[in-house]
Order: C-alpha cells, then structure tokens, then sequence
C-alpha cells in the first residue's frame, strides 16, 4: 500500500524505448555479445558444419542407393555418406554447447547490469513501475532472452551458411536448380519472418505489458488484503484482478494464434518450395539436361533435408517476437535514468551534523505531467523540533518526504540542509543524517538481529538489543525460542505488519540519524501498541527532528507542531 501522495507512471525510457526500431533493438542485443564473441562463432561453425553434414549425407546415401539399384559402383559415395553423417552428431552437439554457454553467460552478465540498475534507480523510480511488474522483468522476461542468445542468433548465421553452400552444390549440379533453391531459401528464411514481424511484436509486447500489470496488481492486493477486506473492497479487487486476468489471457490467445498461423504459413510454403524444385528437377530430366537420375534424386533428397535451419529462422518470426517484447522491456530499466543524480564517493558535500532543514517555495510536478503536486511549500525543521503533517489522500505528503529524503529533487524552490543546497550534499553522508520508516517493511530472509542491524550493519549485539527493546519488540523476540537469532523468511511472514513496522522503528533507532521522518509508522498498530512506540520515540528522541506523517490524532499529540497538507500546500 503506497503513500497517498504516490503516482504510478511508466518511466520516460521505457517510452522512448518502445518508440525504437527493431533494427536497433537487435543491434542492442548484439552489442551485449562482444565480450563472447568466439563462442558464438564456435556455435556458427559447428552449427553450419553439422547441418551441411546431415544434408550432404543424404545426398551421397541417396546417390549410392540410386547407383546400387543401377547396379553401377556405389561404395565411394555410401562411405562418404557414413563419414558425413557421423560428423554431423559431434558438431550439432558443439553448437549446442557453445550456443548455451554464451547464453548462460550472458544472462548472467544481464542479470548483474539489472540489479545494478535497480540500485541507482532506487526508490523513487522502481515505485512508479510496481513491483509486480519488476519481478517479471528480473524472472521471465531476462529468461526469454535465452531463447535469443541460445537458438536465434547462431540459427540465423547457420541458415544464411548453409543456404549459401547448398545453393553452390546444387548450382555445380545445374544452375537452374542452384536458383531455384537460393529463392526458396530466401522465401523460407527471409521474406516470411520479415512478413510476420510487426503483428507478433504488437501481440507479444502486449502480452507482457498485460503479465507484468496483472503481477503488480495481485502482489498489491495481497500486501493490502486485510486492509481492503476491512474497507470492503474484496469484491472490487476481485473484479479488477479477473479483468486484468481476462487482458493478459486475450494477449496470450493473440499471441499463440499469430504464433500458429505462421508455422502453418512456414509449412504450406517449404511444401510449395519442394514442389517447384521436384518441378525444375523433372524439366531437367525431360529436356535431356539432367541425364544422371542418381544425381537427379540426391539432389531433391538434399533439397528436402536443407529446410530445417531454415525453417528454425521462419519460425522465429513469430517465437522470437516475445523475447524482443522483454528485451525492449528489459533495456527500457537499464536505460532509465535516476529521479535524482547521486554524489558517490568524493564527491558532493559531506555534513558535520544535522543544523536543520529548511524548504523553501517549494514546488514539485512529475516528469510527464504540468500539474503540481507540491504548489510554494515553506518549512523549517530544527533539531528536537517533532512536526506532525496531516492531510487527505492524495495532498502530497509523501512527494514531501521524497523531496526531504532526496528521492526527487525539487522542479522549483529550494531545499536546504543546513546551509548547503541538498542537490549539492553527498549522497552517503545525507542517508547517514536522515533515515526512514515507511508504510511498507520489508524482511529479508535473515535472523531478526540481522534484519535490525542492516541500518548499521557494524552495530554491537547490545545495540541491536537496545533498539529492538526500544522499539517495543519484547514480545516479539520472546514468542521465538532462539528470540533475536530467530531466522525470519519469505519477509517475515511469521510477523504481523505491525510487528513488521516495530522492526522498521528499531532500525531508526539504531542508525542513530539526527533527522527522522515517519510515513504513516503506527498504521498497522493497535491502540496500545500505538501508544508504547509513540512514547518510546519521544523517549528516545535525545535532539533528533522528527517529521510524523499521519491521519491518526493519537499519534499526531505528541508533536510540538501539526500542519496540514492541502492539494499541495501546507495550510
């Protein structure tokens, strides 16, 4: 359940990104094979060599069946064909190898680039996309490239080579033939997936588009589940789950029917093609120009066992079409750029300590949008200060503490850390002075120490233990036998989201942050609970500024100042 101030929109990348031609989209993709470039050519020539093998063994089986029948010598070309054919299985098993070790590979190196991402675009930038729809992205559509990386590009390469060489043998038996198979390869192989390219992208990006939409929609839905059954929405969220269910299942029936016509296309026309060869062939033989009917009938029988490589790359007009789908999404992340620009290491400047913060006029609007979110805010924050902002959906509290915390940086105004612009501080000494407790906690698959300790992981035992006891987790750490050495998985699923957010609170605690701000702390608490973690952050306040963002009265008395958000402005 995000902030109310929150907006969800797809990030100026991705829409440009979408925007690309496939030309580049493929170039992107090459471009992520330079480092492995000698496997892939591995691949190519042991792909080529076995499929020009298995042909070429059915060319001289055939020629030596026919010479045998003609009672003529056959022994050259049957032990040849022998030779051939047990080449062909050690090279289709190299390309193979070499193919999926490129893959594996690179899909490492992509995954890597991903989460790479995924931290310089944090938290600002991931929010807008849902995380229903990143785990897609980080799962299946990074999968799906394999299919690109493993069985597309060497394909491709093997279909063009051994198009190329068939055509030359079967030239060398009669240029006629030689033409005839360089343009049904050219039918098979080139014409037909170009023909198919703009339909099975459309059904396949939709299709994804629709998946991803779906996951975030359900994996918010079961973040949010009591609340929403409390507020009797189940009944809605079961409608907009069916019909988000219902979108992606169209897309995916599209898909499959645009995937099925055309290996039905790819199948009638390598059927016509083998016709109009076998035709030319037996023109041949009737006009006297094809005088061997051993040569006549290998010919036929290499043309017959030429098409699968070519048919592999038909076929990947439409099968292909879904891994350019996620690719383009894939990309669209590693090209987003940051909500803000961060100074790592040296640079920036780096605080002595907390002096205050002042926001001044402060405005705020979206990338995508001319409407203001935050509209000529003004606000002083000194140390010991504890400001409760109240206000209604939507009126912008939570663009407030991402302006704060530098999530976003300001579109008019201006925001200072003590003396010093926030734009202008570095990034690891602001986390050091500010820290957040937001609505959602998540648990990492650790012990309940080590979820504590992760806002300052150098942090002693007793540390840990003063500000789990601080933060009213007592009870929490008695109800498990090995209490804080308890081990917590699938984030945390043994808390409830109060206990989970009493975590967040012994986080703050103990990152020791002089400025700390609070989105909604005690909004999964009861009444009682509410109250001992309220008391104990005014007890442990010691100087610190806090900003308590809230709807709840109880918790809004104990700061020294209230102010209220209002479409955008503090009233």
């Amino acid at each position: 359940m995000g902030g109310a101030g929150t907006h969800r929109k797809h990030g100026s990348g991705q829409q440009s990104d979408q925007q690309r031609g496939g030309g580049t989209m493929i170039a992107r993709m090459f471009r992520q094979i330079r480092p492995l470039a000698g496997v892939e050519l591995r691949a190519i020539v042991c792909g080529s060599l076995g499929h020009l093998f298995a042909v070429y063994a059915v060319m001289l089986g055939t020629l030596g069946a026919a010479r045998w029948y003609q009672g003529r010598d056959f022994w050259l070309p049957v032990a040849a064909a022998v030779v051939c054919g047990l080449l062909a299985g050690p090279c289709a098993y190299g390309e193979q190898l070499n193919n999926h070790e490129l893959a594996f590979r690179l899909l490492r190196d992509i995954r890597t680039q991903v989460f790479d991402t995924m931290r310089r675009l944090a938290p600002a930038k991931l929010k807008e996309r849902g995380r229903g729809n990143l785990v897609t992205m980080l799962t299946e559509d990074i999968e799906l490239l394999e299919l690109f990386y493993a069985h597309t590009l060497s394909p491709i390469a093997i279909a063009a080579v051994c198009g190329v060489a068939n055509s030359v043998v079967f030239a060398v038996i009669d240029p006629r033939l030689g033409l005839t198979a360089f343009v049904a390869y050219l039918l098979v192989g080139l014409a037909l997936p170009f023909a198919f390219s703009d339909v099975t992208f459309r059904t396949a990006f939709q299709e994804r588009e629709r998946q991803g939409r779906l996951h975030t929609d359900l994996l918010e839905s079961l973040d949010g589940r009591r609340e929403l059954i409390a507020l009797g929405a189940g009944r809605n969220t079961r409608e907009r789950l069916l019909a988000d269910t219902n979108a992606m299942t169209a897309a995916r029936r599209r898909t499959r029917a645009v995937t099925g016509f055309n290996s039905l296309v790819t199948d009638a026309l390598t059927l016509l093609c083998i016709i109009a060869f076998a035709g030319v062939v037996w023109a041949l033989i009737g006009a006297g120009d094809l005088n061997d009917p051993a040569v006549a009938l290998a010919a036929l029988g290499g043309l017959l066992v030429s098409f699968p490589p070519l048919i592999a790359v038909s076929r990947l007009g439409s099968g292909i079409q879904p891994t350019f789908a996620a690719a383009r999404r894939v990309f669209a992340l590693m090209d987003e750029t940051p909500a803000v620009r961060e100074h790592e290491g040296d640079e920036g400047v780096k605080l002595g300590g907390f002096a205050g913060i002042s926001v001044r006029d402060v405005s705020f609007h979206y990338p995508d949008s001319r409407e203001n979110v935050l509209r000529g805010l003004d606000l002083e924050i000194r140390p010991g200060d504890v400001i409760g902002v109240q206000g209604e959906n939507g009126a912008g509290k939570s663009t407030l503490i991402d302006i704060l915390m530098r999530f976003r940086d300001a579109t008019g105004g201006k925001v200072l850390i003590g003396d010093e612009p926030i734009e202008d501080v570095n990034t690891a000494s602001l986390r050091a002075t500010e820290t957040l407790v937001s609505q959602d906690t998540f648990i990492f698959s650790d012990t309940l120490a080590g979820n504590i300790a992760i806002a300052r992981p150098d942090a002693t035992r007793e540390e840990i233990a003063d500000a789990a006891h601080a933060a009213c987790l007592d009870e929490v750490i008695d109800q498990f036998p090995d209490g804080l050495d308890h081990m917590l998985l699938r984030n945390g699923s043994e808390l409830s989201d109060g206990q989970k957010q009493r975590v967040a609170v012994a986080r703050a605690f103990l990152s020791r942050a002089p400025f700390m701000l609070f989105d909604e702390p005690t909004s999964n608490m009861d009444a009682l609970t509410e109250g001992q973690v309220m008391r104990a952050l005014i007890d442990q306040q010691h100087g610190r500024a806090y900003l308590i963002v809230s709807h709840r009265p109880a918790v809004l008395a104990h700061a020294s100042r209230v102010l209220t958000m209002e479409r955008g402005r503090l009233v």
